[in-house]
């Protein structure tokens, strides 16, 4: 479940609540829970007011991104993405695992597209996506390539997926034009299933390499190595 600044919010503020009620009973000032709510209210009114609430999400990315399992979810997901893209032909721009990681609270409050999302990977466009007139090979391949991320936490992980409601988005307005988008849907969901789990071990490979920051060059590499002496061996 991804828990919104908001959210937190309101959590803190019941916890304070209940803290006013239990403090009478243990000698606590009653002003003490009252400065806090009073603080967290004008923090938060000054996040949403003077930055867009990015200092909210900021603090929601950086405790998410402190959780080793909550990485190892996210690096899958990146992976995905990543390894299907490429095995599709498309050229691999950028990636993130943490969007907060190696930038500064100034960096990201400065930054006007920073909505605490905390992984991503960018794959650069052969053509304008939203087109009628798209090739049914490029629009299939697109395809795959939005429900990559889903595919490989379905694949690799237990439990339901956590990421992905971004890509259904893009994906269902892409393929909107569509006479049964639906099983575009799952079609596009299935083939990368298949191709992330014929390619099991290099997802693996490439979630740890994302893991440890190296470069899409290096990691491009490294897929590019594997998939010629996998061909060897077969």
């Amino acid at each position: 479940m991804n828990v919104t600044a908001t959210d937190l919010l309101a959590i803190a503020i019941f916890t304070i609540t209940m803290m006013s009620l239990v403090g009478t009973m243990v000698g606590l000032s009653p002003i003490v829970p009252t400065a806090i709510a009073v603080s967290l209210l004008s923090a938060w009114g000054m996040d949403i007011g003077w930055f867009q609430g990015k200092f909210g999400a900021y603090a929601q990315a950086w405790l998410r991104a402190r959780s080793p399992q909550y990485r190892e979810r996210v690096s899958y997901h990146e992976a995905g993405h990543f390894l299907v893209a490429h095995l599709l032909g498309f050229k691999v721009t950028s990636y993130a695992i943490a969007g907060i990681v190696g930038r500064s609270l100034s960096e990201i409050l400065a930054d006007d597209c920073f909505d605490g999302i905390e992984g991503g990977v960018e794959v650069e466009m052969i053509e304008q996506p939203i087109s009628v007139n798209l090739s049914a090979n490029l629009l299939d391949r697109y395809s795959t390539v939005y429900m990559a991320g889903i595919a490989a936490e379905q694949l690799m992980l237990e439990g339901p997926t956590e990421g992905g409601n971004d890509d259904l988005q893009k994906l269902r307005k892409f393929i909107s034009h569509l006479p049964h988008p639906m099983t575009q849907e799952r079609w596009a969901l299935m083939n990368a299933r298949n191709l992330l789990n014929e390619h099991r071990s290099i997802l693996v490979a490439l979630s740890e390499k994302m893991l440890s920051a190296a470069t899409v060059s290096d990691c491009c590499q490294m897929i590019d190595q594997t998939l010629k002496e996998q061909e060897l061996v077969n």
